[in-house]
């Protein structure tokens, strides 16, 4: 057996009055060491959690990319854009984009006997996918939209509803003020609740062809189309290549269309998790630091009492570099054992917490309902690298001086 293997396991003690200061030593660096890594994986999961709850709720609405007309979302009235583009049609084939759904919006109020609220009617038609909404219906079904007629079923949200005291199968009465005050009457068909406040307070899902009508449009034009990727990272690269392919094809004829990522729409929500990664980046290095320098402590323990045991294998004729590397695979030994418990108990914790959402939270302050975990292996395992790669380098520290220890001192204070 390798001898500074053999020393390193005599350094952790045993439960005699002579190792046991060593013992307590170990269990506490240890128990640094995991709950270091236990906090680390945890702030990790959850800030990658959030950004894939809100990302997909941003999507939900709005599509990753969203193309409109010049001057869309900045004024009042509606602007329309057309569909007849040259190179519309063969959007859908880039291989970036996974769908394409075309919508319409025209404001409008909801008067009720005791409420009156500002609104957005979005038209929607055949190709908008229901799945998000699909996935967050709380109450009621979806609109059912066909070729043939217009539907007069609408989907609202679960904060709109609460607002006006509306339920599913109530008929509400619309008014659209534009040249003439327009009035229609909509039945709810089902209430969604997606929990983001900016949205879905005043959102409501109908028929495209109402919209239209209601603007003035024809059947080609509508309010945007949206983007659906087939993978959303790197968003700013992909919409840099989606829009150099539109001026390509783009003709002399066609109408003018703004591109904006959901970064930009969500500017706010993205500078929100900005911040927490700030957060987060703080409080990896101060846990690094904490179970570093319990590490450190727990060597100037063993320091202390086995300073004499040192003495004698130095006047034997061991290394410094023998006694160093012996203190090192006992750090090592105590930062893995850590590094495994905190790893178990924060994959166990996550699971727990994704399967049964016990930590609750505020969706008006933080747009869940509970703690988000999003639990990635490559992530664990790049945790658990760093922290035990950084522990070891704090420890190289307090070894300095353990090497510096002198034969004839270290026996007399035996």
């Amino acid at each position: 057996m390798n001898l500074a293997i053999y020393i390193a396991k005599r350094l952790k003690g045993d439960a005699t009055s002579v190792g046991r200061v060593s013992r307590l030593g170990t269990i506490i660096a240890t128990v640094s060491v995991g709950i270091s890594i236990f906090v680390m994986i945890l702030s990790v999961s959850i800030i990658r959690g959030f950004r894939d709850e809100i990302e997909n709720k941003a999507a939900g609405f709005t599509g990753h990319i969203l193309m409109e007309a010049p001057g869309a979302g900045f004024i009042t009235d509606p602007v329309p854009m057309s569909t007849q583009l040259s190179y519309f049609q063969n959007l859908p084939t880039l291989q970036q984009i996974d769908h394409i759904q075309e919508f319409a919006i025209s404001p409008g109020l909801i008067k009720t006997e005791s409420a009156l609220q500002g609104v957005s009617l979005k038209g929607v038609g055949p190709s908008f996918r229901w799945n998000f909404f699909k996935e967050n219906l709380k109450e009621g079904k979806l609109p059912s939209l066909n070729d043939s007629v217009s539907s007069s079923e609408i989907l609202i949200s679960f904060r709109l509803a609460g607002l006006l005291n509306l339920h599913t199968n109530d008929i509400v009465t619309m008014y659209f003020i534009g040249e003439n005050v327009r009035m229609r009457r909509f039945v709810i068909s089902g209430i969604y609740d997606a929990q983001l406040e900016d949205i879905d307070n005043h959102l409501i899902l109908g028929d495209i062809r109402h919209a239209r009508k209601l603007n003035g449009w024809s059947d080609d034009q509508v309010s945007g189309v949206e983007l659906f990727l087939k993978d959303s990272r790197n968003i700013e690269k992909k919409q840099e290549q989606i829009e150099e392919y539109i001026i390509r094809n783009t003709s002399d004829t066609d109408q003018g269309v703004v591109l904006r990522n959901i970064r930009k729409i969500y500017a706010h929500l993205y500078d929100w998790l900005d911040l927490m990664d700030i957060n987060v980046a703080i409080l990896l290095t101060l846990m690094i630091l904490v179970g570093g320098f319990n590490m450190i402590s727990g060597l100037l323990i063993m320091l202390v009492e086995k300073t004499s045991m040192i003495g004698l294998f130095k006047s034997m004729g061991m290394k410094d570099r023998q006694v160093r590397m012996s203190f090192l695979a006992h750090s090592f030994g105590i930062a893995l054992r850590g590094v495994i418990w905190g790893t178990v108990l924060a994959v166990i914790f996550c699971i727990v917490q994704d399967t049964t959402h016990f930590l609750k939270l505020n969706p008006a302050s933080y747009f869940v309902s509970s703690v988000p975990v999003s639990l990635i292996w490559w992530h664990v395992v790049l945790v658990d690298i760093l922290g035990i790669a950084a522990i070891m380098l704090l420890v190289q520290l307090p070894l300095r001086g353990i090497v510096r220890v002198s034969p004839d001192k270290a026996i007399r204070m035996n």
